[in-house]
């Protein structure tokens, strides 16, 4: 028996995992807040002085820790509040009562069947690894951090906010945004150098798959900065079992459980995904539903339907077919994704999606139909007059002013209508996916070049 000066250190082993505790299921139980550190942490219990007139229970002192709580990164309105305020004060006895208590409701209700819940560890991050892998459902790739505003902030979080960024943008915004690129979730990138600006530690990086003759190394990627905060080093290896499959929709949904991606409830959306997306997919515990798995090794459910394989036959048509989904997308310099493309991100994620990979830029695309082919690119076929072309070729334009010979515009041939070519071509800033006729753009048709000869 201690003394009334001595005070007793006692480890309370917690569970290494926080319980979710729904209200319903402990409505005479105050809330829990798990302790400094996390679940598992140590609580120290001071055991007080004896008092033969008033008996006195063990109370438990939670140290405060600087951990934000109660906000979202790129929610407007959110807070950050520090996880020592507004803490209340339990005994050691209520701490395990409510533990006890919520677990025991929590074995009552949940059935033998439960479905399981997306993995909620957060990745390693990347930390300027020399190859890393985008941990966010598009990572804009930027031009250089000095030339990231306060505007774009939204896309500089993980998880990134796209769609708020994009709505929080004004037109001449979007007109100016300092914009290499965008990477896709889980796309793999090669980190040269890394520098910190404006408390932000950024990565140059080489993004894999979007071929382009600035790239001397022959890695077949693209340039440009990314937040090191949106990569991450982890690339664990797909469970047995499982094959690739990509978002086949401008943007689909993945969900924390199989029930909320079946019944399609926002509550339970853990990101919004790009068209072209990759996953190693396997059945999932529902019909109707598949489950992802991503590079860090975490989960996430998607309708079955949002997803496809990549087609091992594919033609012009099935081009074609692909462009007219993102018709009324708005266009965004910059952009490969769902979320918004610039002409040639367009017409490159079009063949990427159908496993053709071919340049990202716009001349790129029209130079490899003359033996200009960049690493990691396929080549084509050049094609002069427009009575040649076939569904699905590359269509390249000069400005109309000037003497230049540039390509500064590309698009995707869809047919003819009433006599005249047609196109699919994502425009300008301020004009969306259409299609028109080739005729009508206010450039200066110099040609096409073919990738799929069916």
């Amino acid at each position: 028996m201690p003394s009334k000066s001595t005070t007793t250190a006692v480890r309370l082993l917690m569970p290494q995992a926080c319980p979710r505790i729904p209200a319903s299921a402990m409505p005479c139980i105050p809330p829990f807040t798990p302790p400094a550190g996390g679940c598992g942490a140590e609580l120290a219990v001071d055991a007080a002085p004896r008092n033969p007139r008033r008996r006195r229970v063990p109370t438990v002192r939670i140290k405060p820790i600087p951990r934000p709580i109660g906000g979202q990164p790129g929610r407007r309105g959110s807070r950050v509040r520090r996880a020592g305020q507004d803490r209340r004060m339990y005994s050691a006895k209520t701490v395990l009562a409510t533990t006890a208590a919520a677990l025991l409701a929590l074995t009552l209700a949940s059935p033998a069947t439960a479905v399981p819940d997306a993995p909620t560890a957060a990745p390693r991050p990347c930390d300027a690894a020399p190859t890393c892998y985008v941990d966010v459902a598009v990572a804009q790739v930027w031009v250089s951090p000095e030339q990231v505003r306060p505007v774009d902030a939204r896309a500089t979080t993980n998880p990134a906010d796209v769609r708020g960024w994009l709505a929080g943008m004004s037109l001449d915004e979007r007109r100016d945004v300092a914009g290499e690129t965008q990477a896709l979730h889980g796309i793999r990138v090669t980190v040269d150098r890394s520098e910190w600006h404006g408390g932000l530690r950024w990565d140059h990086v080489w993004v894999h798959g979007q071929p382009t003759p600035r790239d001397q190394a022959g890695l077949g990627a693209y340039p440009g900065w990314i937040p090191d905060r949106q990569l991450t080093s982890e690339h664990r290896r797909p469970p047995a079992g499982t094959h690739e499959e990509r978002v086949d929709r401008p943007t689909a949904r993945g969900f924390a459980t199989a029930r909320a991606a079946l019944d399609g409830r926002g509550a339970g959306q853990v990101g919004e995904y790009s068209y072209n997306t990759s996953f190693p997919v396997e059945a999932g515990p529902l019909p109707g539903v598949v489950t992802a798995h991503s590079p860090s090794g975490g989960r996430v459910f998607f309708r079955a339907a949002d997803l496809a394989r990549v087609p091992s036959v594919r033609s012009g048509a099935d081009v074609v077919a692909a462009a007219r989904a993102f018709l009324g997308l708005p266009y965004l310099w910059s952009g490969t994704s769902g979320f918004g493309y610039d002409c040639s991100g367009l017409t490159s994620q079009v063949y990427s999606a159908l496993g053709v990979t071919i340049p990202r830029d716009a001349e790129p695309q029209f130079d490899a139909g003359g033996g200009q082919v960049p690493a990691g690119s396929a080549a084509g076929v050049r094609i002069t007059g427009t009575e040649d072309l076939r569904l699905g070729d590359i269509v390249a334009f000069r400005p109309a002013t000037g003497t230049g010979t540039e390509v500064t515009h590309v698009g995707i041939y869809s047919g003819t209508r009433n006599g005249e070519p047609m196109m699919i071509n994502s425009p300008r800033t301020g004009d969306p996916v259409r299609e028109e006729p080739i005729g009508s753009t206010g450039r200066v048709y110099v040609g096409a070049t073919r990738f799929l000869t069916r």
